[in-house]
């Protein structure tokens, strides 16, 4: 009779009256008794001395037990993740560029992460003749095996719908029509209305843009303000008004701490009389302000699950940190084959399937990296493209690679955190700052399955008279 120890990779989550195990390999989901739940939740193995046999080799099918004793599921785990980030590189085909085309904005948010460069970078304004260059000499080097139609293009800044900024963004918007590449940005929205003919769906067009609302009138109007002091809440709000009748889809950003929480009730009533929220191609999200390379005052910031719970408290109908692990999770109930979890590392910074380009020919692997010198991957000139070491270090930056998330139980459905942030905390870009995501993770999860009882998924039944299989 095979031995069996709890995997080291199985997660418990508390349900009113039972629980789910969650197995953070394979991605396998079963609610079971509360009794069975809490009997596992230690990972104790004499826990399993009260289930018969077909029991213990139904969980051990799904991944919750395992005949690996700690150690050597560790050395497996770390083996399997090194594989299948391999195997996630080999088969990355659809990259971006997110051009910065200068470091200017009109505004003067104090928590801004680019405020430092400003002072010496805001001369520098992107031409087309280096869009030119970098769509029909350089792209195949700064983006090797990333094909123009499968690449995606970004406006950024700084403020990218500056006047000075539109001819290049006219350029750039010529190669995404001849090619058919989607077109984004992430913007204040204050200056849009002055190039409103940018805006729209398909190809050769502004197709998605980000826009962050720091609160209701009053505290957006103190916060996110230009040089002058005069309020953009008003002109902000009228603008994504206007690129949502031209077809261009709006995503708000809501930049909170816990001061400006308790407005957005009222943000969200005055959003909905103007239209906005309703419409098919708009959407809205609460995000917690963050620091991660400036140094900005964080006495008033909350973690992603602090937001999503005061969230849950309000009453308000918005996504969240928590609802948006609900969505990107909620595949896990349907899947029958496949691999269930695949993120071995967190964002662009790794994989450098995107880039960032700024005004210079600087290339970088994180947007809130760019202006950072030292945090380059590489260069552009008129002899052509150079990568820098550390374009290779970021590349190694997987959870095989980080000790701590190797023994993590949710690594595969995190990815080891903002390689940025996770430096600008701990020292060490390998060493994750977990901030309370395996929580959030779980907690997504949860409502995920909440929400898919609710909309009447009835669990099927398995051997084990506790155990709901709601997995396939």
């Amino acid at each position: 009779m095979n031995k069996y120890y709890v995997s080291q990779y199985l997660n418990v989550i508390d349900l009113e009256d039972s629980s789910l195990l969650f197995n953070g390999i394979n991605g396998c989901i079963d609610a079971v008794s509360r009794k069975l739940g809490d009997s596992l939740r230690g990972k104790d193995a004499t826990a399993l001395s009260f289930l018969p046999p077909q029991d213990l080799e139904l969980l051990a099918k799904r991944g919750h037990l395992t005949t690996l004793p700690p150690e050597t599921e560790w050395a497996r785990f770390k083996e399997f993740a090194a594989a299948l980030h391999s195997r996630r590189e080999r088969q990355t085909t659809q990259g971006g560029i997110m051009l910065l085309m200068s470091y200017n904005c009109n505004l003067a948010c104090k928590y801004c992460y680019q405020q430092e460069h400003r002072p010496h970078k805001s001369k520098a304004v992107m031409t087309e003749k280096f869009v030119e260059d970098l769509f029909e000499r350089h792209i195949s080097s700064v983006l090797p095996g990333i094909e123009l139609k499968n690449t995606e293009i970004s406006f950024y800044g700084g403020e990218p719908f500056l006047p000075a900024n539109l001819p290049v963004i006219r350029k750039a918007l010529s190669y995404a029509k001849r090619y058919g590449m989607p077109s984004r940005a992430i913007s204040n929205a204050t200056q849009i209305d002055g190039m409103l003919n940018i805006f729209g769906a398909g190809p050769g067009k502004v197709n998605y843009v980000q826009v962050s609302l720091d609160g209701d009138r009053e505290l957006h109007d103190k916060s996110r303000i230009p040089a002058s002091g005069e309020g953009t809440f008003d002109k902000i709000i009228a603008n994504i008004a206007l690129m949502i009748k031209q077809g261009t889809h709006v995503n708000i950003r809501l930049n909170l701490d816990r001061r400006t929480l308790a407005s957005i009730p009222n943000l969200v009533n005055e959003l909905k009389s103007r239209n906005i929220l309703g419409a098919p191609n708009a959407s809205i999200y609460a995000s917690p302000l963050h620091d991660n390379v400036a140094e900005v005052d964080t006495t008033h910031f909350m973690d992603a699950g602090e937001l999503s719970a005061k969230v849950f408290d309000l009453g308000i109908d918005m996504e969240h940190p928590v609802s948006l692990r609900a969505n990107d999770m909620s595949y896990l109930f349907k899947l029958e084959k496949g691999l269930g979890l695949m993120q071995t590392s967190f964002c662009m910074q790794t994989i450098q399937n995107t880039l960032v380009v700024d005004p210079f020919g600087d290339l970088y692997g994180c947007f809130e990296e760019a202006g950072y010198a030292d945090k380059r991957v590489g260069h552009i000139s008129e002899s052509g493209v150079d990568l820098f070491q550390l374009r290779k270090t970021y590349k190694t930056r997987h959870i095989a690679n980080m000790d701590e998330c190797v023994k993590c139980p949710v690594a595969l459905a995190c990815g080891g955190q903002c390689g940025v942030r996770c430096r600008a905390v701990t020292g060490d870009l390998f060493k994750p700052n977990c901030d309370g995501i395996k929580n959030t993770i779980l907690q997504g999860l949860k409502l995920a399955y909440q929400k898919r009882l609710k909309n009447g998924a009835t669990p099927a039944r398995t051997n084990e008279a506790a155990t709901r299989s709601v997995h396939g």
